[in-house]
């Protein structure tokens, strides 16, 4: 019963403590809907999700009136819970604690998918006292709650004591239910974010060594201002960047030697030992002006600092273009493929093989040499060209490369063009899952 107030009657007193009650609740409820506003400019802002997580659970714990909180999200390949972030007096403890789906209240909330409240946790047989005991903390009464994205449970968020000792109601359930709505979509606005920068720093990444690696090969082919040779290729990456790669060499003494590599392994670490490939395979030029040698000479090197898994395969030839003269080593490499004049006959030159650089010290190798005959060329291609596939799973083989090869072209680009653009026009419409790399030297 009211206390009458001197002045007031027992009516009026009475009506003025249930309008200070109303007040307050109506006062609460403020204070509540001024949380979840401003847990609303917190997940709209660009943070990393540990600080937006913990920011949104202060703000929650504060309005529940609660002595801790965490939140523990779902560790899917080990099936475990996982604290992510814990406030109170023994938070930085907490969180080293992991829960077995089902263990706990948390568990069986992640398990079950409903909000639970649990006003005394000694009568409750699904309570487990990990935390407690690990801590000294003693938990009396929870709110958990399911963090839910798409109806997929992803975590579970806990307020646990009243900081005014009694225990939490179905209001503070209901309360406490709006709040997790909000700590998921701060989860997932983070980690979206987050994928999102992930994504940009790969992007940079990809077009840096992309910009790297293009500088490792040459941007315009060798001319011979005597029309005795021409030259052409052409490399497109199934990434941004890719592990084949071309070189040419002009002598300046009536010589001029390509070569063709193919690096096992596709995007930034392939690119990567490509392009000091590249570079080592150069200093070795000058030094052994035979084929084999060079690529005897730069085995060494890679078997000497070899990685794992990491080897290359590839081809290197020199033309004599007053002689017509072609001297060529393989390493491992798919074969050089000489062309008659007018494309009359395409021939395999299978000599000057050995096993692919980087996998084993002392490799055999003797150069092989073939002549040409005026009007015919030399390709090199890599292995993705005759393995892109079409719709149908079919791949474009050897042997469509070789019917191509056949028909009359004036130069070595043209070549290059064409073959390309068939391959192309034959894998539409799928995805290109290895590099492609086309090499052609005419010998005018």
């Amino acid at each position: 019963m009211a206390e009458t107030r001197p002045g007031l009657s027992h009516y009026e007193a009475e009506n003025l403590e249930k309008m200070s009650e109303d007040l307050q609740a109506l006062k609460s409820k403020v204070a509540s809907l001024s949380s979840l506003i401003e847990i609303s400019i917190i997940i709209n802002s660009a943070l990393d999700l540990d600080s937006l997580v913990a920011l949104v659970m202060e703000k929650a714990q504060a309005v529940m009136n609660a002595e801790a909180s965490s939140v523990m999200l779902v560790n899917e390949e080990l099936n475990v819970l996982e604290c992510q972030v814990a406030l109170g007096e023994v938070g930085d403890q907490i969180k080293t604690i992991r829960l077995k789906m089902g263990e706990g209240i948390a568990g069986w909330v992640a398990e079950e998918g409903e909000a639970l409240i649990v006003p005394d946790v000694s009568l409750d047989p699904r309570f487990s006292s990990k935390s407690d005991s690990s801590t000294g903390f003693q938990t009396r009464s929870i709110i958990a709650a399911p963090l839910m994205v798409k109806e997929r449970i992803i975590g579970v968020a806990e307020v646990i004591n009243r900081n005014d000792g009694r225990a939490f109601d179905d209001d503070d359930l209901e309360l406490f239910s709006t709040f997790c709505r909000q700590v998921a979509m701060a989860i997932e606005n983070a980690k979206m974010y987050e994928l999102k920068l992930e994504k940009q720093r790969y992007e940079q990444e990809l077009e840096a060594a992309r910009t790297i690696q293009q500088s490792f090969m040459p941007e315009i082919s060798p001319f011979d201002p005597t029309l005795r040779y021409s030259i052409s290729a052409e490399s497109i990456a199934a990434k941004s960047v890719g592990g084949d790669f071309f070189d040419f060499i002009d002598f300046r003494d009536g010589k001029v030697g390509i070569a063709v590599g193919d690096v096992t392994g596709k995007g930034v670490p392939a690119a990567l030992y490509m392009a000091r490939l590249v570079s080592d395979f150069r200093r070795f030029i000058p030094i052994h002006r035979d084929p084999a040698e060079v690529l005897k000479a730069l085995n060494e090197l890679l078997v000497e600092r070899s990685r794992r898994g990491m080897f290359v395969t590839l081809q290197y030839g020199i033309l004599d273009v007053s002689s017509g003269e072609f001297i060529y080593a393989n390493a491992g490499h798919l074969p050089f493929l000489k062309v008659g004049p007018k494309g009359k006959k395409v021939e395999m030159l299978a000599g000057g093989k050995t096993i692919p650089l980087g996998i084993a010290p002392g490799i055999p190798l003797e150069s092989a040499s073939a002549r040409l005959e005026r009007g015919g060329a030399v390709v090199s291609i890599t292995d993705g060209i005759m393995e892109a596939k079409n719709k149908a799973g079919e791949i474009y083989s050897l042997k469509r490369v070789v019917e191509l090869l056949q028909k009359k072209r004036e130069d070595a680009g043209r070549l290059v063009f064409d073959l390309l653009a068939d391959v192309s026009a034959y894998s539409q419409g799928t995805d290109q899952h290895d590099d492609l790399t086309i090499l052609a030297l005419k010998w005018i």
